[in-house]
C-alpha cells in the first residue's frame, strides 16, 4: 500500500517530464513539415555565430514534432471555451479583423495605420531581389508577374473600430507606396489589386470579403482576377479578361468562418467560362505542387503561381484560363527548391501572388535568388 502511495505521488512529476521531453524524443524519429500561418519554416542554422542560440530556437519552435497538432488542438479548445485569442478583434456592424502580428503572420495593423513605411534599405533590397527573380525566369523564357491582394482592413476600413480610425494616418499603405516606387525601378510587372477592389466595392451589392474571416470571397477574387488578367494581357499573354459590368452571382455554399465559432457565410459563385471543365490533383513528382488541367483549347499556356491562402478563391478563374495551372506554396527560401518546381512544371508564366501583409518578403529575394540559403 505504501509503495502504491509513493508511485501515485510521483505520477504528476512523471507526467510533467513526459510533456517536457516528448518533443525532444519524438524529434529523433520525425519533425513537423508544415506550419499553419502561411510563412516559410525557419531554417536550421549551419554556422556557429553569436546569434546561433536565437536562430536554433526559432528553427526548433517551427519544427518540433507534433507542433501542428498541438496548435490545432489548442485553437479548438480556445474556440469551444469562447476564449479571445487576441489575434482577432471586433469592428463595427459585426465585422471582425485580424491582428496578424500576434500570429507572426505579417502585420495588418502597420499596413492599416500607414504610419510606418518601408525604408530606403528595404526598397533597395526589393528592387535588387525582384530584378534577380525576373532575370532568373527570363533566362528560361518565362514571363514574371507579381500580384498583390489587399488586406481586408484596408478595403473595409470603415468598419474598423472607431478608436483605430481616429489615429489612422492615411489610406495609402506602405504596400501602395512600395508598389508605386518599384514600378519605376523593376523589370517585372506588378499588379496591385487594391484600386480595382475598392472601385468594385462601390458597385457590387454583396461583400467582397468575408465579415468574419480575413480572406476575400469568390466575388472579391473574381475582381482581383480581372486586375491580374488585364496585367497579363499587357504582357502579350492570351487570356480571357472578366467583364465586371455583367457578373452573374449566385450565393453558392455556406462556409465556416475562422474568426467566430459557429459563424457561416456564403462564399458566392461567379459564372466564368462555364463550358470549360477542370480536373485538379496533386502532382505525382512534386507532392507540394497542385496541378489543374483544363479542357481548354483556346488558351494553351502553362502558369505557375507561388501562392498563399488568398490563391484558393482565385483558382476557379485561373484554372479555366490556362491549359495547365500549378500552385506551390510561396516563401521557399532555397533557390534549388524553386528551380526544382520550375523545371518540373515548365510554366510559360509565373505569378508571385501574395496578400499585402507579406510584402516584406521581397526584401529577402537578393539572398534567395543569389543562392545564399543553398
Amino acid at each position: 500500500m505504501l509503495r502504491f502511495v509513493r508511485l501515485y505521488m510521483l505520477l504528476p512529476a512523471v507526467l510533467m517530464l513526459v510533456m517536457v521531453f516528448y518533443p525532444f524524443a519524438a524529434n529523433l524519429f520525425y519533425t513537423n513539415t508544415a506550419i499553419m500561418d502561411n510563412r516559410p519554416l525557419n531554417e536550421k542554422p549551419t554556422e556557429f555565430t553569436r546569434n546561433f542560440a536565437k536562430e536554433f530556437e526559432a528553427y526548433y519552435n517551427d519544427t518540433f514534432a507534433g507542433r501542428k497538432k498541438i496548435i490545432s488542438k489548442y485553437v479548438k479548445l480556445q474556440r469551444s471555451l469562447n476564449i479571445d485569442t487576441g489575434q482577432y478583434f471586433y469592428g463595427q456592424d459585426g465585422w471582425i479583423f485580424y491582428d496578424s502580428i500576434k500570429a507572426n503572420n505579417g502585420n495588418t495593423l502597420v499596413d492599416y495605420y500607414a504610419e510606418v513605411y518601408f525604408d530606403d534599405d528595404d526598397l533597395a533590397k526589393m528592387v535588387e531581389g525582384i530584378n534577380m527573380a525576373y532575370d532568373f525566369y527570363a533566362k528560361r523564357g518565362i514571363k514574371y508577374v507579381i500580384f498583390v491582394a489587399p488586406n481586408k482592413e484596408n478595403i473595409y476600413s470603415e468598419f474598423m473600430p472607431e478608436r483605430m480610425q481616429r489615429i489612422r494616418k492615411s489610406d495609402i499603405s506602405r504596400m501602395d507606396k512600395a508598389v508605386e516606387y518599384l514600378k519605376k525601378h523593376v523589370k517585372a510587372e506588378i499588379v496591385n489589386a487594391k484600386p480595382v477592389i475598392l472601385a468594385a466595392k462601390e458597385k457590387v451589392e454583396q461583400n467582397l470579403y468575408f465579415k468574419k474571416d480575413t480572406h476575400w470571397n469568390n466575388i472579391g477574387a473574381y475582381v482581383g482576377f480581372d486586375a491580374l488578367a488585364s496585367g497579363l494581357v499587357g504582357l502579350g499573354v492570351k487570356v480571357s479578361v472578366p467583364d465586371l459590368r455583367d457578373m452573374n452571382i449566385a450565393k453558392g455554399k455556406l462556409r465556416d468562418m475562422d474568426m467566430e465559432v459557429g459563424a457561416r457565410e456564403f462564399a458566392y459563385q461567379v459564372d466564368y467560362l462555364p463550358d470549360i471543365s477542370v480536373n485538379c490533383q496533386a502532382n505525382s513528382k512534386i507532392e507540394s505542387v497542385k496541378e489543374c488541367v483544363a479542357s481548354n483549347k483556346k488558351y494553351p499556356q502553362r502558369i505557375l503561381m507561388w501562392s498563399d491562402s488568398f490563391a484558393e478563391a482565385l483558382m476557379p478563374y485561373v484554372n479555366k484560363t490556362f491549359a495547365y495551372s500549378f500552385y506551390a506554396a510561396a516563401g521557399l527560401k532555397k533557390l534549388s527548391e524553386i528551380e526544382a518546381v520550375v523545371d518540373e512544371t515548365k510554366p510559360d508564366i509565373v505569378v508571385d501572388e501574395l496578400v499585402e501583409r507579406y510584402f516584406q518578403r521581397f526584401a529577402n529575394y537578393p539572398r534567395i535568388f543569389g543562392g545564399e540559403y543553398d
